[in-house]
């Protein structure tokens, strides 16, 4: 789409609405899914290993499911692996050895990983190089709606029984998948150009710098979200912190970033959306050095509501940023980049129960240094790649 085109908003606002609902489903999950796991006897280790596998898939999985939706559009990618997600968060409910739970979550995480290239490149598909910003704040603002919704939702159903969260998790993601059916056009094949087509992303060019980037950044954010998404749950309750108090955790996190994503969005189409990204990036690493020294409950709530408005200018920055600079095979690139961050967040899932067994600031600490040191990684690509992107 060219600069002067406008957005169209239809299509916008349909891959916006589906988004949103996707995340009201797994941010439901967010502060009940360890502590589930523990409930049914998974040791801490453990639970990583179950929260991880889900990212394992989508680190596995985006990158082919790029490259089909490249091919075949994203709608059917979008409407599958949204079906296939929804099954497999309601089976999570179904009495079987806790090691099949492996099991289930990849196939929750192959859909997911079917699904997000192609609802991200779709976006900048529909809207002018100008608006990328603007539209990739709304994704943000969609996502962080749904992670407000979702945990407050989690944390209220978990009294009723905590199996009642997946069911609730297995229809929104149902949900979803209707609506992307609905208000996504089908697309044809998008169009490729030779030179393009012959040459890798991540090569020695401008575009291969900002994909280079991209990708670095999202290893050191995903090891952060990783570990946090592990160990949260588990921080919060050693303060004494209930069910519902902890969902309400993961929500005030949640809004501040959803106030700030219109500013986020206006600012990566008129700052340097390169250190834009980077800045966000480090400074919200940071904070997690401050959680070990907190207590009360209530401080911590506002000290996650404050590191939230630093991280509100990441996801519309390092969006529009690698779209600008991707012309061609946008899933693809979004798939190169989603594979590197769910492999950082599966790692980080793997060994934040263990680093939380050996002690509460642990992984805080391992959390801040790895944003921060694959931040400064991407100084180089970030330098190469064209500011104009």
């Amino acid at each position: 789409m060219t600069e002067t085109q406008a957005p169209d908003r239809k299509a916008l606002f349909g891959i916006v609405a589906a988004i949103f609902v996707s995340g009201t489903g797994v941010g439901s999950l967010l502060p009940v899914l360890p502590l589930y796991l523990h409930e049914r006897g998974a040791p801490y280790s453990l639970v990583g290993v179950i929260v991880g596998a889900s990212l394992v898939a989508q680190a596995v999985g985006q990158w082919p499911a790029g490259r089909l939706a490249a091919r075949f559009g994203g709608r059917p990618m979008m409407v599958g692996g949204l079906l296939l997600a929804s099954l497999s968060s309601i089976a999570l409910i179904l009495p079987v050895p806790v090691g099949w739970l492996i099991a289930l979550r990849f196939t929750q995480g192959l859909g997911f990983a079917a699904s997000l290239p192609a609802e991200l490149a779709a976006v900048a598909d529909v809207v002018p190089r100008s608006y990328l910003g603007r539209a990739y704040s709304w994704v943000s603002g969609a996502q962080q709606s749904g992670f407000i919704v979702g945990p407050a939702i989690g944390g209220f159903l978990a009294v009723f029984g905590r199996w009642t969260v997946f069911l609730v998790t297995g229809a929104a993601l149902l949900a979803a998948a209707i609506v992307v059916w609905r208000a996504v056009p089908s697309t044809a094949r998008p169009a490729v150009t030779a030179p393009l087509q012959a040459r890798t992303l991540l090569g020695r060019s401008p575009v291969g710098a900002a994909v280079r980037a991209v990708v670095t950044l999202s290893i050191g954010l995903g090891l952060l979200i990783g570990i946090y998404d592990v160990i949260w749950s588990l921080y919060m309750r050693s303060l004494g912190a209930s069910d519902p108090v902890i969902g309400l955790s993961f929500t005030l996190y949640a809004l501040p970033v959803l106030i700030a994503t219109p500013l986020a969005g206006w600012g990566s189409d008129r700052w340097d959306r390169r250190w834009l990204a980077f800045g966000s990036i480090v400074l919200g690493s940071l904070m997690g050095v401050v959680y070990p020294g907190l207590k009360n409950v209530p401080i911590v709530i506002a000290v996650g509501a404050f590191e939230g408005l630093l991280w509100a200018f990441t996801e519309p920055a390092m969006n529009s940023f690698l779209m600008r600079a991707v012309q061609d095979r946008r899933a693809e690139a979004q798939g190169i980049v989603g594979t590197a961050l769910s492999s950082g967040m599966a790692i980080g899932a793997f060994v934040g129960g263990s680093l939380f067994a050996l002690g509460v600031g642990v992984p805080f600490y391992v959390a801040a240094a790895a944003g921060v040191v694959f931040a400064l990684a991407a100084i180089p690509s970030l330098r190469a790649a064209s500011r104009g992107n």
